[in-house]
């Protein structure tokens, strides 16, 4: 079986660092202004070269996005941008748009492409064209099914591919949208989208119906509103874990999560779901409860393994409301440090000795017992309040705690 490479996203140098703690084999991150995350991208050029480097001694691979489809009014400041990334030897560049395509292939030929979701690759032809072209991976659009996916991995077996098992997804084919640029002069396809798909409309009446007459004649579609409106093109996130054997038994080489813009521990939590998915199935076993666990407790909008699989309209869209779930776990400290078998801890947000905490780690989760904290005085406390505090609590077992994460698990 193909243990296929797992790629995470990277909003900053924190992300990365998660990501690569967590399990990711390979971390993919936005050139700013070119790719199509200019909102939460926290990288600086030094950011870059640090985080590349990190990456490779590490043996893993960090990938450059720089997948806009820019107006000719942009194009003039992409060499610069472009010289400048490459001169940090990423190990590829994720692109979209030909002309941009064929500039990084004339002045970089020693970095690989990979073509971006944006292009919207299909079928195997598209494939073979950019194969031709020199691209060394395609990034299968989100429209694919498993079989479809399956036909293009039998006629183009000596191209890499690779498919989004993880995170949001857009109304729009391949997030090739107009809405955010007519609505809020936002263009999504230079990276300023704002969301605006998962706004609330409105009906001119409380409860309507609508008919597609030439193919469904006689079957009425309900558009319905609360007080807060309708969200009809606001769809759940994407969760392929109940698939993961099927894409490895296919062979693809590389499995995405989706998500620059979430938090650096989405981006630990969601890779390390996926590592222990893939770990497990590549020695023949089965999901682990924990992968599950994961992706159940952190926040989403509800999930679908979106076009991979045949659906009912209800089970790919939320209409009820847009905003994400909190999930069954709240991020409540940063550790700080970790001296004499004790956490010392900076309270974000409020817990108490009775509430469950969770030590989330690259290795796994340590419960930790409340009855053993203390105020930053060192006397015994039941209750930490909130934002600016100080606690710590007993914990003998050594942790690497620039990447440990305490939460509280909501009863």
């Amino acid at each position: 079986m193909n243990k296929p490479e797992l790629l995470a996203p990277a909003g900053s140098f924190e992300h990365l660092k998660m990501a690569a703690a967590y399990g990711a084999d390979a971390v993919y991150a936005g050139i700013p202004r070119w790719s199509l995350r200019v909102r939460g991208n926290g990288f600086t050029r030094e950011d870059f070269a640090k985080g590349i480097n990190h990456l490779h001694e590490r043996g893993k691979k960090f990938f450059a996005v720089l997948n806009v489809i820019p107006h000719m009014r942009r194009t003039q400041s992409f060499i610069p941008a472009l010289d400048e990334v490459a001169a940090l030897k990423p190990d590829a560049f994720i692109m979209a748009d030909p002309g941009l395509i064929m500039l990084a292939r004339e002045r970089h030929p020693d970095i690989p492409i990979h073509l971006s979701v944006q292009a919207n690759t299909v079928n195997s032809g598209t494939v073979k064209f950019w194969q031709k072209i020199g691209i060394t991976r395609c990034i299968l659009a989100r429209e694919l099914t498993l079989q479809e996916i399956a036909m293009i991995r039998d006629d183009c077996p000596d191209m890499e591919l690779e498919v989004f098992v993880h995170g949001a997804l857009c109304i729009a084919v391949s997030g090739r949208c107009l809405i955010s640029g007519l609505l809020a002069r936002r263009d999504a396809n230079v990276g300023a989208c704002t969301n605006s798909c998962r706004w609330g409309y409105n009906v001119r009446s409380l409860y309507a119906e609508i008919e597609e007459s030439s193919k469904r004649q006689g079957e009425w579609m309900p558009i319905e509103e609360d007080e807060h409106g309708s969200y009809l093109l606001n769809s759940k996130d994407l969760c392929a874990l109940p698939l993961i054997k099927r894409l490895m038994d296919i062979g693809v080489d590389s499995l995405k999560i989706e998500g620059r813009s979430r938090s650096p521990f989405y981006s630990g939590a969601v890779s390390r779901a996926y590592r222990l998915a893939i770990d497990s199935i590549a020695a023949g076993g089965e999901i682990p409860d924990e992968s599950f666990e994961i992706v159940n407790s952190i926040p989403s909008r509800g999930y679908t393994t979106g076009l991979l699989e045949v659906h009912r309209p209800d089970e790919t869209q939320e209409y009820t409301t847009n905003s994400p779930t909190h999930g069954n776990w709240m991020i409540v400290g940063a550790i700080e440090e970790q001296k004499d078998e004790r956490l010392y801890i900076k309270v974000k947000n409020r817990f108490t000795k009775d509430d469950k905490l969770i030590l989330f780690t690259p290795k796994g989760q340590i419960l930790l017992d409340g009855n053993t904290m203390l105020d930053k005085h060192g006397k015994p406390c039941e209750l930490a309040p909130g934002d600016g505090y100080y606690v710590s609590l007993s914990l003998k077992e050594p942790v690497d705690i620039s990447t440990a994460v305490l939460l509280r698990a909501n009863r």
